[in-house]
């Protein structure tokens, strides 16, 4: 599929149009008036937007054949440094070929290409049902929003339209938030020997965790396990010895680790230590209030995954790039995504791809490549005419 000058216009000015309108994780209800209303402009089967917040549209190919899902997230994240910005952030202006402002990378170029893209397929020419989602609250809790559109729309397969800078991702880190709880006995800070300082056991136990030695895979690098926050209780703690000290740690976890053997990893790291018993350690719970009153709630873990090169949806978006003429480039992807339901989770053959390059996504002066946003509705446009011919 090759786009007109007017479907280039049309799909950039909808990126335009979805970059002007903020909207942060559960705040997203500006946006999905604007993506329900391009859907039926545009003329999909089916709109329709789930009690999350997300919108779904669905288009029908002429004959029967594979569900495939293409899903982009809605939210973006916050302006922290406004005074760095050379442009107004939701201004969504072009300026030497690239699209300024926030989301433009991550990722409403790839909502606004998955959008227009599928619309613009020749209905006659492929098979079985295309569906994209514009998903809501991905940034603080990736997944959980596709897993419920998943609970509706059984898909045989999922394309992310994450920043890949036009590169294949076959391969992710699953992520985790683990909270650390030290356990003391409070007393007057004057006579801390008749307590127990929190605060100690805390840093014994962070020392421990931080001199193990790491995993690491030939594709995706190391992983991370990262102290982020610790606060301590009473607070404030003039007077006192702290009896509580709690830590977050984010970790970023390779394939093939779960849930329980992490928690053994950080447990184990304490062995026949004197504060042993004093340490636990617990997977965070997240919980977002979206838009519509409605609460996401979920585990923060979701594990990594390794894509099946034998699979349709890998053959089919590798087929899509080379016949858009663009270099073939598999990237092992260094972030979290909703791919970590969809393959993580739920085990369905997924691939990322999309563009604008990950470096820039939430920085002051974000863009993307109007060019690359053309190419990427291209790539996505075959890859959906494609559907059904490497099932």
């Amino acid at each position: 599929m090759k786009l007109n000058r007017i479907q280039q216009e049309e799909v950039l000015s909808f990126a335009q149009q979805l970059i002007r309108v903020p909207g942060t994780s559960g705040n997203e209800g500006q946006v999905a008036p604007l993506v329900n209303q391009k859907m039926r402009e545009l003329g999909y089967d089916q709109v329709q937007i789930d009690p999350y917040g997300s919108v779904i549209g669905v288009i029908k190919g002429s004959r029967p054949g594979p569900t495939l899902l293409f899903d982009g997230h809605m939210d973006v994240v916050p302006i922290r440094e406004p005074e760095q910005w050379s442009c107004d952030p939701y201004g969504a202006v072009v300026v030497d070929g690239k699209l300024m402002g926030r989301g433009s990378a991550d990722m409403k170029g790839s909502l606004a290409a998955m959008i227009c893209a599928a619309s613009y397929i020749d209905r006659a020419a492929f098979a079985g049902t295309i569906i994209v989602s514009a998903s809501v609250a991905e940034e603080l809790m990736p997944g959980r929003a596709l897993e419920k559109i998943l609970d509706t729309f059984t898909a045989d397969a999922v394309v992310i339209g994450e920043p890949t800078d036009l590169r294949l991702g076959f391969t992710e880190k699953g992520r985790c938030t683990i909270a650390m709880n030290a356990r003391g006995r409070v007393a007057h800070s004057s006579r801390p020997e008749l307590g127990e300082n929190a605060i100690y056991y805390a840093v014994n136990a962070i020392d421990r965790i931080k001199a193990a030695p790491l995993h690491s895979d030939s594709a995706l690098g190391s992983e991370v396990i990262e102290l982020v926050e610790i606060r301590s209780s009473p607070s404030p703690g003039n007077g006192t010895v702290p009896d509580q000290c709690w830590g977050l740690w984010e970790c970023r976890l390779l394939p093939g680790e779960s849930e329980q053997a992490l928690l053994a990893r950080l447990a184990n790291c304490q062995k026949d230590a004197k504060w042993q018993d004093k340490i636990s350690f617990t997977i965070e719970t997240i919980d977002i209030a979206c838009y519509t009153g409605k609460h996401l709630v979920g585990k923060d873990f979701l594990p990594g995954w390794k894509g099946d090169e034998n699979s349709g949806i890998y053959r089919q978006m590798q087929a899509a790039i080379e016949k858009s003429g663009i270099p073939l480039i598999h990237w092992p992807i260094p972030y979290g995504c909703n791919a970590l339901a969809s393959c993580g989770l739920r085990g369905l053959p997924t691939v990322i791809f999309g563009p604008g390059n990950v470096e820039c996504a939430h920085k002051p002066n974000e863009y993307l490549e109007v060019r690359d946003l053309w190419k990427a509705t291209e790539v996505f446009g075959l890859a959906m005419e494609l559907n059904g011919v490497y099932a």
